[in-house]
């Protein structure tokens, strides 16, 4: 009987041009992949906690990619510009609010990863078994991030 999910789980960019389950060779069935803008854990921390609740994950996988939206805007600039276009009652609820900014895409990860393997919520087996990449838009290459930064 085949697995009704894959215990593979990555964490991706919503760009179209950096999908996964193309540049590591996943066949459906073998990777959940959760998108959102810039590839940030923390909106998929919920999914990642059901998921490894109902049918164990084996593996977590962070995945940004070069030439990335989120490197273009600060998370100011996107609160002024939601403030622009609603009712000032909302102003306190979006002073609140992180939309994921970066200035540097290994950075990006490497604060990923810290972030979730501290998580209380999230098993230690899990946290081990956490990889980062970096997926270069223009040569193809993926390349291996951890805690500390790029690896050879």
């Amino acid at each position: 009987m085949a697995k009704l999910i894959a215990s593979l789980h990555a964490v991706s960019c919503c760009d179209p041009r950096c999908v996964p389950e193309h540049f590591f060779n996943l066949r459906p069935g073998e990777v959940v992949v959760h998108r959102n803008a810039g590839g940030n854990i923390r909106p998929a921390i919920r999914d990642i906690i059901i998921l490894d609740t109902l049918v164990r994950l084996d593996e977590v996988i962070i995945v940004h990619h070069t030439d990335c939206g989120t490197l273009r805007f600060t998370d100011q600039q996107l609160r002024d510009a939601l403030k622009a276009r609603v009712d000032k009652t909302h102003w306190d609820e979006i002073d609140g609010m992180e939309f994921g900014e970066s200035s540097d895409v290994i950075e990006s990860v490497k604060e990923n990863l810290n972030w979730f393997q501290a998580s209380p919520l999230i098993r230690d087996g899990l946290k081990q078994r956490t990889q980062g990449f970096v997926y270069d838009i223009k040569t193809g290459r993926v390349a291996k991030v951890d805690g500390a930064g790029l690896l050879p």
